[in-house]
């Protein structure tokens, strides 16, 4: 099912777009920046060499073309291919924090595909810089904890090894026996679940533990409503599992997209000062509109600053390209991005 609607947020230096379901709750978002190199992308034909062949971890590494990276080729016995050859290739998974390495395949075998899910064909509502709901999109995907619909809230964690997701009952007022409240609130949290996985990109192995009590009749309602949710939104191939005896619903999901905490935060859990300044910018740009006359002053934090002056130069031409060059940028190192007007 494609997205009931798509709005897009088009600024200088970015374009936000989120696809929102038939409720107008998010499901996916997009994003596009000037200064962000992305040259493997999902989908993407790449050429490379293939350099050493390892059929012992399941296929051979592929040194990319134009000084894009490493990525991972799977292969079998009998593949027919050398060591040294070029080949040309396509993404089938984006590269990830941790060393992991993009997946491609051999662009002849490997189907083309013009939009995942659910991009296919929803139409394209133009907002303005700063929309609320693109930015609360934008807000909930680094966000640890996500409201359920009906009250209560699920939190979700991603480690080395897979993300662990807990559900939390708080504020629900759902009335009747304990087995019908916990399927019901069981049953919300892996509809929100799936939107989340698809929302932020993640794949993986996925462990959410769910309230009891919990009987096999229910955990498969559960099941399935994740199954339905997720299939609905996603491309991704998924398998899930009935819940455990210990009440641990489990599901591995094929990666597809860099999850999009990589791209927006730093190691530390924090915005990094790419996103800090694109966040400035999208202010900027707010004020820019509203006081079409003025100088304005973007003050951003330190570091944010530190990134504009080593690699911000054409994002701030591409400002003064729209709105004139009237900008200036310094720092009194706030939390937060600042704009003011110069007198």
């Amino acid at each position: 099912m494609p997205a009931a609607r798509i709005l897009q947020e088009v600024c200088a230096a970015e374009t936000r777009e989120v696809a929102l379901d038939e409720t107008g709750r998010p499901v996916s978002v997009r994003l596009s920046r000037l200064t962000e190199d992305r040259p493997v992308q999902l989908g993407k034909t790449v050429t490379g060499r293939l350099r050493a062949i390892a059929l012992g971890q399941g296929g051979g590494f592929i040194e990319l073309d134009n000084r894009a990276g490493e990525a991972f080729l799977r292969l079998k016995e009998g593949h027919g291919l050398t060591e040294g050859q070029s080949l040309e290739l396509r993404v089938v998974a984006e590269p990830r924090e941790g060393s992991k390495l993009a997946r491609v395949g051999l662009a002849d075998q490997t189907p083309e595909f013009s939009s995942l899910k659910p991009w296919d064909s929803a139409q394209i509502e133009q907002v303005e810089p700063g929309d609320h709901t693109v930015a609360m999109a934008f807000d909930m995907v680094i966000s640890d904890a996500v409201n359920l619909p009906a009250g209560g809230n699920i939190t979700l964690e991603r480690t080395r090894a897979l993300v662990a997701v807990d559900v939390d009952t708080s504020g629900r007022t759902d009335t009747g026996r304990a087995a019908n409240r916990a399927l019901k609130v069981n049953q919300d949290a892996a509809a929100e679940l799936a939107r989340q996985i698809r929302l932020r990109n993640l794949g993986g192995i996925v462990v959410m533990d769910c309230v009891s009590p919990l009987n096999r009749e229910a955990g498969k309602q559960v099941r399935d409503r994740f199954n339905q949710v997720f299939q609905d939104i996603s491309s991704q191939r998924v398998r899930v599992l009935l819940p455990s005896e210990l009440g641990l619903l489990q599901a591995s999901i094929e990666w597809a997209e860099t999850p999009m905490a990589e791209r927006l935060l730093a190691p530390s859990g924090e915005k990094n000062s790419r996103t800090v300044c694109f966040d400035g910018f999208r202010l900027l740009e707010q004020e820019a509109r509203a006081k079409r006359m003025d100088k304005l002053r973007l003050d951003l934090p330190e570091h944010a600053l530190e990134w504009l002056n080593r690699e911000g130069t054409t994002v701030r031409q591409a400002l003064a390209e729209k709105y004139g060059d009237r900008f200036t940028y310094n720092s009194t190192d706030p939390k937060s991005p600042l704009v003011s007007v110069i007198p």
